[in-house]
């Protein structure tokens, strides 16, 4: 009696797709991402979960998958994203194309032309004081939680001795004010 034996490069290539096709997104892109080059990432703030795991039903062996919604961890400059370092710096690494804001104005919006009151950190060109150029856990990258930010630079007590601030509480600051600038004295 003749036994068939499957080759083993056969069996490897199931056992691959069975662990490719079955585990979470962001398992499955570092599994096809160290053999394969080019991989696309997962798309931010989806991660999969079995319907038993999310019921709170951990008895069940429900194999139905659904993508849940999460926040993102972190915030990307899309250059530094899609590792375009060039796009920003020499070759070497070590210097950047072009001087702030220059170079930010290469693709974002030149606040000068926009407003004739223009915040410090923007008129003096340093959009790094309040963003970070590459990654933040914070949204439009900024360096520290908005509601934080402007306390970062401005006297929090002196701002609420300002009859003006009586009600304001801390983090609303830009329901009156715009960051970068305004046509109206202090940034209304």
């Amino acid at each position: 009696m003749k036994i068939c034996r499957t080759p083993n490069y056969i069996i490897l290539l199931l056992a691959f797709t069975f662990a490719v096709n079955t585990c979470a997104p962001n398992i499955r892109y570092k599994v096809l991402s160290l053999v394969f080059d080019g991989v696309p990432a997962p798309k931010n703030g989806s991660a999969l979960t079995t319907d038993s795991l999310q019921n709170g039903n951990t008895k069940s062996n429900s194999l139905t998958r659904r993508v849940i919604s999460a926040k993102p961890k972190n915030f990307y400059h899309p250059p530094y994203q899609e590792r375009s370092c060039n796009n920003c710096h020499s070759k070497s690494g070590s210097s950047l194309l072009k001087p702030q804001p220059q170079l930010c104005y290469e693709c974002h919006d030149d606040f000068n032309d926009e407003y004739s009151v223009l915040h410090g950190p923007v008129a003096s060109g340093n959009c790094t004081s309040c963003h970070n150029p590459h990654m933040s856990k914070n949204e439009n990258l900024l360096r520290v939680k908005k509601e934080q930010l402007c306390f970062y630079c401005h006297e929090s007590a002196l701002v609420f001795q300002n009859e003006n601030h009586e009600d304001v509480e801390p983090g609303d600051c830009m329901d009156c004010h715009n960051v970068h600038g305004s046509d109206e004295k202090f940034m209304l």
